[in-house]
């Protein structure tokens, strides 16, 4: 564990911060065990900080975006648009324009319309446009948290309708895009979703430069929990790329990089008692940290793991962690234990690094966004200021 109390008197909380020594180890875990020709994929939705996406830079072999805001985002740090994989359901026409402009590596068409879109678009333009066969398999995959394919849904083009797609005629076919669901710790589900991926590249008549696989590498969030074996998940994607040594195998991995490696610490504000319970209120909560209080996919509320950095060795108690805003939504953590906070501790919400920061609703009622922090080579360096709601206006 990061010892960010070391760095404390330079950071301003709430806040955020990163560890970059554990990002680039998951990274050199991957690259060290998979083929040439399995290529890694940063997944922006999870954290789009420019600085982070700067330093990754060199680091990954491209990126997965899903809206123009996230092409401009990547662009402005440098990233070459042909090593860009653009998917999502709801792609606006000014969207297709401005990745079919820029020369996207991959456009993933999710349905026929979208196909129809793209299409007129690269005619309009005169341009070629790049597309991916985003589908939507026929059977889902059990062990994902999240399932995203597998029935009917917004994502990816039926698997039974691959058949009756029309010519391309301004549009270069180059792949085939799986995603099938996300948050899985189970390497054999990873890896039946492997060979799915593969059979459902068999019915494509048309050679495919590359084969899109997804990600759904999960992360041990929650006490109890198993981490991923990541090293049968590679060993199975070495073995499935040696079989097609022509073609790229992309992974698109964004929680799995980045969530262990940041942390988002607040600061205890009161403590209550109420009918028997304590309360341990904090500057913080679910306008920052939504993944963190259940509100972003949870069905029961489990707790992430949850450290008090400011007196580690203190006799622990039960108690019941809220956020600073007048919704009961706003509740991190229940029956938890934990070393007895103290008004001015200092507690830190483990995992954080993913849809933290990125997926919360910053501007609910109008407290100050957290800042974000990275340390990199033992420097801590600020990489996203603080704004109060004023300064939105």
């Amino acid at each position: 564990m990061t010892d960010w109390l070391k760095y404390q008197h330079l950071l301003s909380l709430p806040c955020y911060v990163y560890d970059w020594a554990k990002i680039l180890a998951r990274i050199k875990l991957l690259k060290d065990n998979l083929p040439e020709n399995v290529l890694l994929y940063y997944a922006v939705k999870a954290n789009s900080n420019l600085q982070l996406l700067k330093a990754l830079k060199d680091k990954v072999d491209g990126l997965d975006i899903s809206s123009g805001g996230e092409l401009e985002q990547a662009s402005l740090a440098g990233y070459a648009p042909q090593t860009f994989s653009f998917a999502g359901p709801g792609k606006t026409d000014a969207e297709i324009e401005l990745a079919v402009k820029s020369g996207c590596g991959s456009l993933s068409a999710e349905s026929l319309d979208d196909l129809q879109r793209i299409e007129r678009t690269a005619q309009k333009l005169g341009r070629t446009a790049y597309v991916s066969l985003r589908v939507n398999p026929a059977t889902p995959v059990e062990k994902f948290a999240l399932k995203m394919g597998g029935k009917p849904t917004q994502f990816g083009i039926d698997e039974e309708d691959l058949a009756s797609l029309p010519q391309l005629k301004n549009s270069k076919l180059v792949g085939l895009h799986v995603y099938a669901g996300t948050q899985c710790l189970a390497a054999d589900a990873l890896a039946q979703n492997l060979q799915n991926s593969l059979a459902l590249a068999s019915k494509i008549a048309a050679p495919l430069a590359q084969i899109n696989i997804g990600g759904g590498f999960g992360v041990d969030y929650y006490p109890g929990q198993e981490p991923l074996d990541i090293a049968a998940v590679c060993t199975a994607l070495s073995q499935a790329a040696q079989k097609l040594p022509q073609t790229k195998i992309i992974l698109e991995l964004g929680r799995y990089l980045i969530a262990p490696a940041g942390d988002y610490l607040c600061p205890v504000i009161n403590i209550k008692k109420s009918r028997g319970k304590t309360f341990v209120i904090v500057d913080g909560g679910l306008h920052q940290n939504i993944s963190a209080t259940g509100n972003l996919g949870q069905v029961l509320k489990k707790n992430y793991k949850i450290s008090n950095l400011s007196r580690p060795e203190g006799a622990k108690c039960k108690v019941e962690l809220a956020g600073c805003l007048c919704t009961p939504l706003d509740t991190l953590a229940v029956n938890l234990e934990l070393p007895e906070p103290r008004q001015g501790d200092t507690l830190c919400v483990h995992n954080s690094g993913a849809y933290g920061y990125t997926a919360s609703p910053l501007l609910f009622l109008g407290h100050p966004t957290p800042p974000e922090y990275l340390l990199q080579d033992n420097k801590i360096t600020l990489i996203r200021r603080s704004r109060r709601l004023v300064e939105f206006n």
